[in-house]
C-alpha cells in the first residue's frame, strides 16, 4: 500500500469523489461538461437529467452518491481502511451531495437503498478507471470531457 502525506492522500480522495460521480453520469447517459479540482474544490458539472426519462433520473441520483462511494473506495484501497470506517471518512466531503440526494430521492423510481446499491455497484465495477483518472485529476486539476462522452 503506497504512503502518500496527508495532502497527498486529501487530494486523491477528493479527485476518487469527483471522478466517481463524473463516471455515474456518463453511465446515466448524463453529458459531462467539467471536472475539476483545486485546494479549496473540486466538482463535476454535467448536464441535468432529462425529467420524463426516468433512467436519466435515477442515474443522477445514483451520480450524487457515486462520489461518497468512490471516496470511500479509495480510503479502503490506498488507507487501509475498513468499510463502515471509509464511509464515514468520505462523508465529510459529500455533505452536500447527501443533502441534494435528500431533496429530490422523491423522483426516483427505486429506494434509496437500491441507489445506493447501484452506486456501489458501478464504482467498484469502473474502479481501475476511476482510480487511474483520479491521480491525473489530482495531479491536472482538470481532466479533458472526452474521457467521459
Amino acid at each position: 500500500m503506497p504512503r502518500y502525506s496527508p495532502e497527498e492522500a486529501a487530494a486523491l480522495a477528493a479527485a476518487a469523489h469527483e471522478v466517481g460521480h463524473a463516471v455515474a453520469c456518463e453511465a446515466a447517459g448524463l453529458r459531462v461538461i467539467e471536472v475539476r479540482l483545486t485546494a479549496e474544490y473540486g466538482f463535476v458539472r454535467a448536464a441535468d437529467a432529462d425529467p420524463s426519462d426516468q433512467d436519466q433520473v435515477d442515474g443522477e441520483l445514483v451520480a450524487l452518491l457515486a462520489g461518497l462511494e468512490a471516496g470511500a473506495r479509495w480510503a479502503q484501497k490506498h488507507r487501509g481502511l475498513w468499510r463502515g470506517e471509509a464511509l464515514r471518512w468520505s462523508r465529510g466531503c459529500s455533505e452536500s451531495d447527501l443533502a441534494l440526494f435528500r431533496r429530490t430521492k422523491r423522483n426516483a423510481s427505486v429506494s434509496p437503498s437500491r441507489l445506493e446499491s447501484r452506486s456501489r455497484s458501478l464504482v467498484v465495477r469502473q474502479w481501475g478507471r476511476i482510480d487511474r483518472l483520479s491521480r491525473r485529476l489530482a495531479d491536472a486539476g482538470r481532466l479533458p470531457v472526452g474521457q467521459f462522452n
